[in-house]
């Protein structure tokens, strides 16, 4: 597996060169897109959200047993916060403790719903001059944020994501106008579990997900591994990537945790829809859905 090619510093505007290279490959990446204060202010966050939410007055509970039990990236704690969207997972395999806070926060598997918590994170998704040119280039003029997560793998055993596209999951009525943008707070390598993602994977549409053991992934028929690149970047590197391409992350197997940051954003010709029309759009050939909804899940794999 190759590593994928980076530009050095995420322009102020990017080129028309720029622009034809991820409309070809579905992606680009940049070796520096945000400052050391704001990689720092960023990562801190995560620790800061911890200590306000875990184990106190905030909801905590587990995943419903369907998806907790039936599937390993479902079985971590959810902490939830009562008068927002914002919440939490768990590693799976860690047991989480209130008196080892810190602790906790090395090992989240997942943020969601985070950019109103903090102002760093309402700059970066929202604000950021050099981003929102990036993603006005991909998506053109009046986008919107469309989601916010946080995806963080611990030391020693971080779970993978398995190979997806991320609008398998996303009820849009157009798949043409959405993109992510995925930000590494620590550095991101091969050992630790980068992003991997097969450059022109997104021009062949929707590829056909089924549920495992393991999570919501694409049929390894309609994925070949050998074509796939890994993106390694340091804090503050950035990578943005169109809804349809094929990605994944592998287990962290290594001493050092890997944090990221990942902001989706969708143009203003896609609107939200309905789960009906979303559903009959992502389809195959026999017109039946294959993406990743929960009533899928059969809690007998």
């Amino acid at each position: 597996m190759n590593p994928s090619p980076c530009y050095p510093t995420l322009p102020e505007r990017p080129d028309a060169e720029m622009i034809a290279r991820y409309r070809r490959d579905g992606f680009l990446a940049f070796t520096t897109a945000l400052s050391p204060a704001e990689v720092r202010a960023a990562s801190d966050g995560i620790n800061e959200l911890v200590r306000k939410y875990a184990f106190n007055e905030e909801r905590t509970e587990h995943h419903g047993a369907k998806y907790g039990e039936a599937i390993k990236n479902g079985r971590g704690l959810l902490f939830k916060s009562r008068t927002s969207d914002f919440h939490f997972q768990v590693e799976g395999t860690y047991e989480a403790r209130a008196d080892r806070l810190d602790e906790l926060a090395d090992n989240i598997r997942k943020f969601q719903s985070y950019t109103q918590e903090l102002p760093i994170y309402d700059h970066l998704a929202n604000q950021h001059p050099r981003l929102r040119n990036l993603v006005e280039a991909v998506l053109g003029p009046g986008f919107a944020l469309y989601s916010s997560m946080a995806l963080c793998k611990p030391a020693h055993g971080g779970a993978e994501k398995p190979w997806h596209q991320d609008l398998a999951y996303f009820a849009v009525n157009r798949f043409d106008g959405v993109c992510g943008v995925w930000i590494a707070l620590d550095p991101a390598t091969v050992a630790n579990g980068c992003m991997h993602v097969i450059p022109g994977g997104h021009r062949s549409g929707p590829r056909r997900h089924e549920w495992t053991r393991v999570d919501c992934e694409i049929t390894t028929a309609e994925i070949d591994p050998a074509a796939a690149v890994a993106v390694e970047l340091p804090p503050g590197g950035l990578m943005i990537f169109d809804g349809l391409l094929p990605h994944e992350t592998p287990v962290n197997n290594s001493g050092l945790r890997r944090r990221a940051l990942q902001f989706h954003y969708r143009s203003a010709a896609t609107q939200v829809a309905p789960q009906e029309e979303y559903r009959r759009k992502f389809a195959g050939p026999d017109g039946l859905f294959i993406g990743c909804d929960y009533s899928r899940l059969e809690t007998t794999k």
